[in-house]
């Protein structure tokens, strides 16, 4: 039952990875590199129909697939990495799916409000899964260990430039592609993730 939960799971993050990729060509002027995720799922988007349901889904799995930790270690610790992610699940996809946000950063509603607070408080206790689960991994298998503390390391890397991006002075710098950020910050988080399964499937 665990396994399967996890291949859910799998194949859910493999879509978040591989769906704007496929939903760009129908979004004249969206950049991979420049834009962030939500704005697929904007008011005025016109690929939101497919995006925003599917953030929706994405996160209830990632709240109900926290299990498989708890289920493998059975300790506090698991409880812990289980309730990030079901933090990141409710607050960065599910959240997102439901309140979208304008197209333009200074139109500002409720569901944009919503939106952006659930999104910070998301993608903020996500990154912290990596490091949790390096702790947990590094007594018996060091080697796993490492690479999830290094994706962690990565992860604030990447969530500060993502910040620095949002400054106005550094909206002509490379910090500015916060697209490329946000993505790589996901990117590294799901990778310790990803290589959990092979601890869960050897």
């Amino acid at each position: 039952m665990i396994k399967i939960l996890f291949l859910i799971w799998l194949a859910a993050m493999a879509v978040d990875t591989v769906l704007p990729f496929c939903l760009k060509p129908f979004y004249k002027g969206y950049s991979h590199k420049k834009h962030v995720l939500s704005l697929l799922g904007c008011r005025q988007s016109p690929v939101k129909r497919i995006y925003n349901p599917w953030c929706v889904v994405s996160g209830i799995i990632f709240c109900v697939a926290g299990y498989c930790f708890y289920s493998y270690y059975g300790n506090g610790l698991s409880v812990a990495i289980w309730v990030l992610l079901a933090m990141y699940g409710f607050g960065c996809e599910t959240m997102s799916g439901i309140f979208p946000i304008e197209n333009s950063p200074e139109a500002v509603t409720l569901s944009s409000k919503l939106h952006g607070a659930g999104s910070a408080i998301g993608c903020t206790v996500f990154l912290f899964v990596p490091l949790l689960l390096g702790i947990a991994q590094f007594p018996n298998r060091r080697a796993y260990g490492i690479v999830c503390i290094v994706c962690f390391i990565l992860a604030v890397v990447f969530i500060v430039f993502f910040v620095m991006g949002e400054k106005k002075r550094f909206r002509n710098t490379v910090f500015a592609l916060t697209g490329l950020w946000q993505r790589l910050l996901l990117y590294v988080c799901y990778l310790p993730l990803t290589l959990f399964g092979i601890l869960l499937f050897a």
